[in-house]
């Protein structure tokens, strides 16, 4: 899991993993930033190769989503589109811990609840 808890953590993540949107987002994160120049973000398939997920710590949100991030000279990415502790899984599979439970949503009937799932 890779943990972007602010802007430095984002850059490094596209300066690794660097795809180049610029035509892309140009016009709306000039919008939004006032910034001219090259726009990237991580390549979330080369990413997966060494990554199941990547979660945005509610700090990390909160000091870096919608400001430009310079990556490199003349280069910025946005973090845009996330929420405060979201995580994108990038894997089909995530590993679990010996610790894990697995839980089911009983909507069946007027209450809702979850319950351990039971282990046949």
């Amino acid at each position: 899991m890779y943990e972007v808890d602010g802007a430095q953590a984002w850059a490094a993540l596209c300066r690794r993993f660097p795809v180049e949107v610029t035509a892309q987002k140009r016009h709306d994160w000039y919008r939004a930033t006032g910034r001219t120049g090259s726009w990237v973000v991580p390549d979330w398939a080369r990413l997966a190769d060494e990554y199941s997920g990547v979660h945005l710590t509610v700090a990390g949100y909160l000091a870096a989503a919608g400001a430009a991030i310079e990556v490199e000279a003349g280069t910025a990415s946005v973090i845009a589109g996330w929420a405060p502790d979201e995580t994108y899984w990038l894997t089909v599979t995530a590993e679990l811990g010996a610790d894990s439970v697995a839980l089911l949503l009983d909507d069946s009937g007027e209450d809702v609840a979850w319950a351990e799932e039971s282990q046949h």
